[in-house]
This record gives C-alpha cells, sequence and structure tokens, in this order.
C-alpha cells in the first residue's frame, strides 16, 4: 500500500473514528447497568476522546508524514498504542473490559506490516499491559484473592489473539509476496525486451522469493533444437555453465528433461549436468525444483532452482507458486525472442518497411500487385517474378501479374489458371520453398516455368491463416537465392497478404456501404453517387434513360398479417424477379421500405414499359408464401415509370415523376403499369399529406 493512495488513509481514518466510537459506546454502557469495569475515569475518557479525534483530524493534513505508510509511521504507531493503553487504564485498569478489544491490533499491525508487524505488536501489546496491570492496585488484590486465574485469564486471550493473528497474516503476507513478484515479473516483460536483462530479472526475483542459492534458464535453440543455459545465471560461476552446457544434450539428460511436466521437486542428482557441486549423499532432500516453460503449446525451456543444504528443502507451496507463474514468464520470454529475432533483422528489413508503407497506402489490387514486383526485382534481381491467387471458386491458382516471361509462355500459361492449389509445394506445406537448383529438386513439379530456369524461390501471400495466393521468383543462374533471401520474401509475401486482406476488406465495406443487406440490392445511397452522371452521360450521348419505380401493393396487410419475417422473404424473392427479368446494364436500388427502382440506360418510356410489364406479370404469377389472404387473393405490385429527357431534366424531377405514375397505377386499381402523364396533378404526390404516410410510405394506398 502507498500513501499517495487517498482509499489508504481514508481507511486508516475510518478505522480510527469506529475504534473510538466504539469505546465511547461502551464506556456509557455503565448508565445503563452493563458492567465493563469499575472506577471508571468519565473526565480522562472524555479528555482521550477529544484529543484522539483533534489529533487524527490535524493527521488529515499531514497525511504524508503521519500515517501508517508514512514517513513518521512509528510515531503514529506509539501513539496508537499509548492512546489504547490509556483508555483501558481510565476505565478499571487491567479490571477493564476494554482489553479484549487489544485482539484486533495484531491483525492491524500485521495487514500493514507482514508477520513481522503482528509478532511484533502482539509483543508489545503484553508488555504494556503488564504495565497496567503493575499500575492497577485493584487487580492486584482480587489476583491474590482469585489466585491468579482472573489475570492468567487475560494474559492467555491476548497472548492467542496475538498468535492468531501472526499466522493469519502471515499467510496473507505470503500471497501477497507471491502476487507482488508475479506483478514485479509482468512489469520485467514490459520494461526489458532485451532478453539478457529479462532473464537476469526474474530470476532475480525468483531467486529472493524462494531463497534459492541458484537459479538457471535452459532454452531450446530454434534450429537445432539442442538445450542451452541463458546468461547470466544466479549463482553459477562460468565454469559450472559450461559443465552442465556439455552434458545437458546427452541423451539421458535430454529425455529426463522432456519428461518434466510443470513443475517438479527432486534431489541434485536427478540429471548429471545439473548435480554440480549439489551432488550430496542425501539423495532424498527436495534441494531442486525443475519448472517447465510452454508458450504456444510449445516447450521452450526449463527454470531450474537450487537450495543449499543448510536450508529447508522446496515445499509443495513453492511448487504451486511456480506453475503459477511458469506459463506468464514462458509467454514474455518467448515475446522477448520474437524482439531479438525481428532486432536481428531489422537493418536487412530498412529498406522493406518504405516499401510496406506503400503498399498499404494502396486499395488498388492491381496497384499492390505491381508494386510488390517492383519491389521484389529491386531486392533480389530475379530474371523474373509471378503473383498468382487463389481463386477459392475453382481451387486453381491464377496469375494476376508478372514479368520477365517470354511472350509464348504469356500465351499460353498466364492467359489460363496455372495450377491447382493442391499442386503448389508452398500452399500444400505452409512454408516457403528455396531451391537453388532446379536440376536436382525433385520436390516441386511446377518449378521450371520457363527453359533455362535454374533457381528458384516461392513464398506463400498471406495474411495469418488466410492464404491469398505465391509469389515466385525465379533466375537463370544458379543458387540466385539463400536463406536470407527467403525470409525477405516471406515478409514481403505477409506484407503482400495484409495489404490484399485491406484491399479485400476496403471493398467490402463499398460495397456494404451502398448495398441493401436484405436484398442484395443498391440503396439509395448510392442511387444519390449515381444519379447525374447517369443524365449527364445520357445527354452527352444523346441517348434516351428511363426510372421504373415499383412498389408492392398491400404491403403493410401482408407484414401486419404474417409477421416481418415473412415480409422480408417477400421482398428477397421480388429482389430475385427483378434481376432475373432486366438487363446486366440495368441498376436496381432498393429505394425504401417495399418500394424498388429500376435505372434502365439507353431505354426509351415504351421500352421501359414493356420490361416493367414483364417483370409485373412475373410477380403475378410467382407464388408468395400467405398471398392467397391478401386483398386481391394475390401479392401483386404497381409501377410508374418515367424517361429522360422528356418527363424531366434532372435525375431527381425523373424520380418524382416515376413515384407520381406509381402513384396513379395505385388510383387505378393496382398491379397495373402506368408511364408518366403531365395529367397527373401534383398534389397527389404530396408526401405527408392524407394519402402518404408521413415516413415517406404510402399510406391507405400502399
Amino acid at each position: 500500500m502507498d500513501w499517495k493512495d487517498e482509499n489508504t488513509f481514508r481507511y486508516e481514518f475510518i478505522l480510527r473514528l469506529l475504534f473510538i466510537a466504539s469505546v465511547f459506546i461502551i464506556v456509557n454502557l455503565n448508565w445503563l447497568g452493563v458492567y465493563i469495569g469499575d472506577e471508571i475515569n468519565y473526565p480522562l475518557v472524555y479528555g482521550l476522546t477529544s484529543g484522539y479525534l483533534l489529533l487524527n483530524l490535524l493527521w488529515i493534513l499531514g497525511r504524508e508524514k503521519f500515517s501508517y505508510q508514512g514517513d513518521y509511521w512509528y510515531i503514529v504507531v506509539a501513539i496508537d498504542f499509548t492512546i489504547t493503553f490509556a483508555y483501558i487504564f481510565a476505565t478499571g485498569g487491567a479490571e477493564s473490559n476494554l482489553f479484549l478489544m487489544l485482539g484486533i491490533v495484531p491483525m492491524i499491525a500485521g495487514v500493514y506490516f507482514g508477520l513481522k508487524g503482528a509478532v511484533v505488536a502482539g509483543v508489545a501489546e503484553i508488555a504494556a499491559f503488564t504495565f497496567v496491570v503493575l499500575l492497577d492496585k485493584v487487580l492486584i488484590k482480587q489476583v491474590e484473592a482469585t489466585n491468579y486465574s482472573h489475570l492468567v485469564i487475560r494474559y492467555v486471550y491476548i497472548a492467542g489473539s496475538a498468535l492468531f493473528d501472526a499466522v493469519i497474516t502471515g499467510l496473507m503476507a505470503k500471497d501477497r509476496d507471491r502476487l507482488e513478484v508475479l506483478y514485479k515479473i509482468s512489469q520485467s516483460n514490459s520494461s526489458i525486451p532485451i532478453l539478457s536483462r529479462l532473464v537476469e530479472s526474474i530470476l532475480g526475483l525468483l531467486s529472493d522469493h524462494l531463497r534459492a542459492s541458484k537459479v538457471l534458464l535452459i532454452l531450446y535453440e530454434e534450429q537445432s533444437d539442442d538445450l542451452r543455459i541463458q546468461e547470466p545465471a544466479i549463482g553459477l560461476s562460468a565454469v559450472e555453465i559450461a559443465t552442465i552446457n556439455d552434458q545437458l544434450n546427452s541423451e539421458e539428460a535430454y529425455e529426463k528433461l522432456l519428461s518434466v511436466d510443470k513443475s517438479m521437486r527432486t534431489n541434485a542428482n536427478f540429471l548429471p549436468g545439473l548435480a554440480g557441486e549439489q551432488a550430496s549423499s542425501k539423495k532424498s532432500r527436495l534441494d531442486v525444483m525443475i519448472t517447465s516453460l510452454r508458450a504456444r503449446e510449445r516447450k521452450i525451456g526449463y527454470i531450474v532452482l537450487w537450495r543449499r543444504e543448510d536450508q529447508k528443502e522446496f515445499t509443495r507451496r513453492d511448487e504451486r507458486f511456480m506453475n503459477l507463474v511458469s506459463d506468464h514468464i514462458a509467454v514474455y520470454i518467448e515475446n522477448t525472442l520474437l524482439y531479438k529475432k525481428s532486432e536481428e533483422n531489422v537493418a536487412q528489413l530498412s529498406s522493406l518497411i518504405r516499401v510496406v508503407d506503400a503498399i498499404g497506402s494502396l486499395s488498388k489490387l492491381d496497384d499492390i500487385y505491381t508494386l510488390a514486383l517492383d519491389v521484389v526485382r529491386g531486392l533480389f534481381a530475379p530474371d523474373m517474378a509471378l503473383i498468382n491467387v487463389v481463386n477459392r471458386k475453382t481451387g486453381l491458382l491464377e496469375p494476376v501479374k508478372s514479368f520477365g516471361f517470354s511472350e509464348y509462355y504469356q500465351l499460353h500459361n498466364l492467359g489460363r489458371p496455372f495450377e491447382r492449389i493442391l499442386d503448389c509445394f508452398v500452399l500444400t506445406h505452409d512454408r516457403g520453398f528455396l531451391s537453388p537448383d532446379i536440376d536436382k529438386d525433385k520436390r516441386c513439379p511446377n518449378l521450371r516455368v520457363e527453359e533455362g530456369v535454374k533457381s528458384v524461390l516461392c513464398t506463400a501471400i498471406k495474411s495469418g491463416k488466410e492464404v491469398y495466393g505465391i509469389l515466385h521468383l525465379a533466375s537463370r543462374y544458379p543458387g540466385a537465392f539463400n536463406e536470407q533471401d527467403l525470409t525477405l520474401a516471406n515478409a514481403i509475401g505477409e506484407q503482400l497478404g495484409i495489404a490484399l486482406e485491406r484491399a479485400e476488406l476496403f471493398n467490402e465495406i463499398n460495397r456494404l456501404a451502398i448495398t441493401d443487406s436484405l436484398t442484395g440490392l443498391y440503396n439509395r445511397r448510392y442511387l444519390n453517387n449515381i444519379l447525374e452522371d447517369e443524365i449527364k452521360r445520357s445527354s452527352r450521348y444523346n441517348h434516351p434513360l428511363s426510372f421504373v419505380m415499383i412498389d408492392i401493393d398491400h404491403f403493410k396487410f401482408y407484414n401486419d398479417r404474417n409477421g416481418h419475417p415473412m415480409g422480408d422473404q417477400v421482398l428477397r424473392d421480388l429482389a430475385k424477379i427483378l434481376k432475373e427479368n432486366t438487363r446486366e446494364v440495368d441498376v436496381l436500388f432498393r429505394y425504401g421500405g417495399e418500394e424498388f427502382l429500376i435505372l434502365v440506360p439507353e431505354a426509351n418510356k415504351d421500352e421501359a414499359v414493356v420490361m416493367a410489364e414483364r417483370i409485373r406479370s412475373m410477380v403475378k404469377e410467382f407464388r408468395f408464401p400467405m398471398e392467397e389472404d391478401q386483398p386481391e387473393g394475390d401479392l401483386t405490385i404497381s409501377i410508374g415509370v418515367a424517361s429522360y429527357p422528356e418527363d424531366g431534366a434532372s435525375g431527381e424531377l425523373l424520380i418524382e415523376m416515376a413515384d407520381r405514375a406509381l402513384y396513379q397505377a395505385k388510383r387505378m386499381g393496382r398491379d397495373s403499369v402506368i408511364p408518366y402523364s403531365v395529367r397527373y396533378p401534383d398534389e397527389h404526390n404530396i408526401r405527408g399529406s392524407a394519402k402518404w404516410g408521413s415516413d415517406g410510405k404510402h399510406g391507405q394506398y400502399s
């Protein structure tokens, strides 16, 4: 706890107020006939209460110095003890029953100062109580009369409560210490990305907490899986470390360590390589503890701790503690190893970082492919390069961008799917592929993309576990690529995969922003985006342009009778009918609610009416669920048609005219197609009027 934490001092202040209130109430119980002790000195009690209360109020101003966590904590403790025993003396001396309140003193001291605080408080209260006893002449006479049993009971209570509090606070302190060690270990991870400093910090904390004389960390090496001690090690000399390292990878030692799961207490002779100076005739002593470290479901190493023979052996509690922290330590070490690995490649990848930034700023797929090939041309100088992407529908890798290939190869190979995903070594084995001489390499049947190719490098284009394709590099020289190039190519493949994922997400977001989620048609926002452009295009090329406005008849009746899920299905079915009965150049919109709009380029009003009539007929013939309950026995649509330029010179005006024609179709009995005519009055198209719902939907004419 920290005095800077206002809650800490607040609890301390409240505890004193409760103590003062308790004493004041207990003392005044005498007025109610409740016996608490003889010869209560009320003026002294009231004076102590007033003074102690005033002192606590003054401590609020100086809580930085005068609190249990302040600079002068010992003065605060002394005053609290003095006031407590002054109360006891003023309420009848040792005869007072206020001595029962002494039972909580070691507990409070233990909370703040741990086991030692509880023990010291217990000894201090016994000494102070003894001082009160010596001053209490009345009690001495009673003690002599009762053969000291009166006094013994009080001492037994005080000593017993102090012992109980010490045990409880001792256990609390141990758990608090363990949590503190875990917290410090986590802080080491966040502030020490260098492996040697992290190892030193973690091993030092474990050594202090578990009283281990020697601590070392053993890790598996990434390339060879050999075991190697990480320096620094606590309490071991360079000679001891070298000796243990020499024996760690023996078959016996390796197999024994491999069998360790979580933490295990053992003796110094468990492993020949770990015995060292600890070899002892006392083979049964559990003075060595070995803890396996696992990160991301794989074993990465071990922590080994020794205790000297003059110390107690490790306990189950120590074993449980190591089990608790081992997973955290393993993750911190694994993260630091990854950081170290990335640091080693910083210089090599510095030029790549600029490229990654450039790739990340692009959203068009073709631009991303072009930049990626420019990058590999500069970094690896291949004679040819190719990007193949996965077609998830066909299961084939399809070329999207390349350079360096002959016209014959481009014509006969790059113009069609290149290979099956199952035939690709990189995608099948989920790792990069390097072949310094393809004449001697039979692993992949697709290495020789052209005659004269001698060496090949391939890497997956992926983001996380999502694979988007492969990057294929080829050279006419044997040994043109090495492991370092493969590392760089893998990094480019990952960044390229992230860029493709981002581009796909960007395109998907744009698509969702302009499409209706229920029907899959374009929404009103997209109509607003393209409306004037379509008008300008028609005007420029002197082509007609028509708008077809569609509304479902009695749709509110259908929804109210059958429920919104059924209504949603009708909207989806209608959208499907519209798609099946329009041209590819026509653009379909869900205009709002049950209204749909079709933008029909290069079609005059008569042609648009023919298309609309076909759609109306198809809808009438379609069997919608529960349509027999509709007012006319069928679920039908009404359609209005308007065309550019005769019905309006702007997109908004044309939509208004189509809407007006739709309204006329509603008035004339529904289930009909009406082209716009100037004889339709304007007042019938005013939204929010009696004939139109205030929300823009057709009201009584729906």
